[in-house]
């Protein structure tokens, strides 16, 4: 959320807002104006707002909370140590007595031909490599019209980029009403956005012109130059490479889990994006909580994560 999802986005979509508002300022008795976008100040402030933020989630935070925090990468070798690759070099082990599992989530990427070599850019990705650019991607094509491509598609049209957003289904936003549908992308398209449903990234190629995506439609193949591309059609549980299937935690796309958050292995709890259903970072937040309490005092006070306001997918 801080460095890579809902802060830097909505710092963004504030600035891209700004922009449209000026153009259409005859709405509000003004004077339309043409707005002069400096893309590279624009995502300083959007490092600027991250930057203010960031303090809260610090290490400093934690440790003057009394927490112990540990940089490194970890893998469990039984079910009650970890070993850790430290970031400074070196390995330390650690055996508790309970353990909660938060590993988050992460793009995902189809395998299409070509993809490897496409240059794209993620969610994760995007802050970083936009941060060098003096202006926005004259041509930005956009994979996935779910909430990351809409919202990006939007507002990097609204900062100067000429934006094609595909999507494979009939449809953006194929989790909403379908209504809300309709009414996103008729405000992507009058914003200038070029909206392609129903036509599957088919690969990916490459030569002197440039770099082209290939989408197959309902009337045949159609190429799309780009200049810069994001896929953005989805995250998937990060679940490999922490020895997890070595000790026999139950996990396929996420980590199976009770309503306590405890998973196959009753002292081993999971929480947000890795536990499910939902990715958000109030949920993740939510979950958190609760398997912070169980693991510190439980038997004695083990929560509930599935409230009301936390509803369990049917």
């Amino acid at each position: 959320c801080l460095n890579t999802g809902c802060v830097p986005s909505k710092a963004l979509i504030k600035s891209a807002r700004t922009a449209a508002m000026m153009r259409d300022a005859e709405r509000f008795g003004l004077t339309d104006a043409v707005p002069g976008v400096d893309f590279a100040r624009v995502m300083a402030r959007v490092k600027g707002v991250v930057a203010d933020i960031a303090p809260h989630d610090s290490v400093e935070t934690f440790t003057g909370y009394g927490v112990d925090v540990v940089r490194g990468y970890a893998r469990f070798v039984d079910p009650w140590t970890v070993e850790i690759d430290l970031n400074e070099g070196g390995t330390q082990r650690l055996t508790e007595r309970h353990f909660v599992v938060a590993t988050g989530s992460e793009p995902i990427i189809p395998a299409v031909e070509g993809v490897e070599q496409s240059d794209y850019l993620t969610s994760e990705t995007l802050w970083d490599a936009m941060a060098t650019h003096a202006a926005a991607p004259a041509r930005f094509a956009i994979v996935g019209g779910g909430p990351i491509g809409c919202e990006l598609a939007q507002s990097f049209q609204r900062l100067g980029s000429q934006v094609t957003l595909v999507e494979q289904s009939d449809r953006l936003l194929g989790k909403e009403d379908g209504d809300a549908a309709a009414l996103v992308q008729a405000q992507l398209e009058a914003d200038g956005v070029r909206v392609l449903t129903g036509h599957e990234a088919a690969r990916f190629a490459q030569d002197d012109a440039g770099r082209t995506l290939i989408a197959k439609g309902p009337d045949g193949e159609e190429r799309i130059a780009y200049d810069a591309l994001l896929i953005g059609i989805g995250r998937k549980a990060r679940l490999t490479g922490y020895g997890l299937e070595d000790i026999g935690v139950d996990s396929d796309r996420t980590i199976a889990h009770d309503g306590r958050l405890q998973t196959s292995l009753p002292h081993i709890y999971a929480a947000g994006d890795v536990a499910g259903p939902f990715q958000f970072t109030h949920a993740a937040g939510f979950q958190g909580i609760k398997a912070g309490y169980s693991a510190l005092f439980a038997p004695l006070y083990s929560p509930k994560a599935a409230d009301p306001i936390m509803p369990r997918a049917t």
